[in-house]
C-alpha cells in the first residue's frame, strides 16, 4: 500500500466474516473468511473482530463463531457495549439506564456500573441516572421510552450503541433497533444520543490502547462503507471493503473521498491476492 507496517487486523463480523441466522442465533462463515484471518496471522498481525451488534456479550460470540470455523483469541471480540463500558467509565458515568438485551446489559454490569433497566423503575429512582444507553432490543415499549426520555430531561446523557438503520443477516437486512429508538429519544427530548459503536473512533482507540498499535498500523475490513470503513479511514487505518454484506462496489466508490475504502473486494476469497499485506517495512508505531 504505502510501505507502512500493519500489525493489527480488525474484521467486522456480520456481512464480512459470517452471516447470522437470527432465528437460530448461529453463524455461517462467508467465503474466504477463515483463510483471510490465517493470512493476517501469517503476516504477523493480531486479529480482532469488532461487530456493531449487541445480540450477545463478547464472551458469547466465541463459541458461536468457532462453530462456524472462525476462531479468535480470548479478548479479541469487541462490541459497542464493551466499548460503551470503557468509554462511559472514562467519562465518569456511574449509574446508567440501559435498554437492551443481555449483550448490552451484562458488559455494563461487569464493568461495575449501577445499571437501571429502562422501564423497570419509576419516579426518582428511574431519573437518578447520569447516562442512558440504548442497545439492540427484541421488544421495547412506551414505558421504557418514557423512562429514558424523562432521564434525559433530568440531565442524563443519552448514548446509542449504533445508529445504523440495518445490518446484514443470513436472510437479508436486520433492523438496527438502537438507531430507531435513539431517534425517538432525540425527537422527544431534543437531545441527540452520542453513537458509541462504529463509525465512532472509540473502538479503534480501545484496540490501540490494548495492543499498543496506532490506528495507522491497522487494517480494517468490513461490508459497510458508512461504518467500519469510515471509522478506519478517519482513524488513519488501511481499509478494505467487501461486497458480501449490505453494500455493492458502487456503494463503496460513492462514499466521500475522505472515508472511501482503500480497496474493495468481491469477497474475502480475493484477500489472498493482497501482496501488500506481506510487503511491509519497519513499524511506524
Amino acid at each position: 500500500m504505502d510501505g507502512r507496517s500493519l500489525n493489527v487486523a480488525v474484521f467486522d463480523i456480520d456481512g464480512t466474516l459470517a452471516m447470522m441466522d437470527k432465528a437460530k442465533g448461529t453463524y455461517e462463515a462467508l467465503p474466504g473468511a477463515i483463510r483471510a484471518m490465517e493470512i493476517c496471522r501469517e503476516a504477523g498481525m493480531d486479529v480482532w473482530a469488532y461487530t456493531n451488534g449487541t445480540f450477545f456479550t463478547p464472551e458469547h460470540y466465541y463459541p458461536r463463531l468457532a462453530d462456524a470455523g472462525i476462531v479468535l483469541d480470548e479478548g479479541r471480540v469487541m462490541t459497542p457495549a464493551s466499548v460503551a463500558a470503557h468509554h462511559l467509565h472514562q467519562t465518569g458515568h456511574k449509574r446508567v439506564m440501559v435498554l437492551g438485551a443481555e449483550g448490552t446489559v451484562e458488559p455494563m454490569r461487569q464493568a461495575g456500573f449501577d445499571v437501571v433497566l429502562a422501564g423497570e423503575e419509576t419516579g426518582d429512582e428511574a431519573r437518578d441516572v447520569d447516562a442512558v444507553l440504548v442497545g439492540w432490543a427484541r421488544d421495547f415499549n412506551l414505558a421504557q421510552l418514557t423512562s429514558m426520555v424523562e432521564a434525559v430531561w433530568d440531565g442524563a446523557m443519552p448514548y446509542s450503541v449504533s445508529d445504523a438503520p440495518y445490518f446484514a443477516g443470513a436472510k437479508g437486512r436486520v433492523l438496527g433497533v438502537s438507531g430507531s429508538v435513539g431517534a425517538m429519544i432525540a425527537h422527544t427530548s431534543g437531545v441527540e444520543p452520542t453513537v458509541i459503536g462504529k463509525p465512532a473512533p472509540w473502538g479503534l482507540e480501545m484496540i490501540a490502547e490494548q495492543t499498543g498499535v496506532a490506528a495507522r498500523n491497522m487494517v480494517v475490513i468490513g461490508d459497510d462503507p458508512k461504518l467500519e470503513i469510515r471509522m478506519g479511514r478517519v482513524g488513519g487505518a488501511i481499509t478494505v471493503g467487501v461486497t458480501t454484506g449490505i453494500a455493492q462496489r458502487h456503494d463503496f466508490l460513492a462514499a466521500p473521498p475522505d472515508w472511501r475504502a482503500d480497496i474493495v473486494l468481491k469477497n474475502l476469497e480475493e484477500f489472498d491476492a493482497q501482496d501488500w499485506l506481506f510487503a511491509q517495512e519497519e513499524s511506524l508505531t
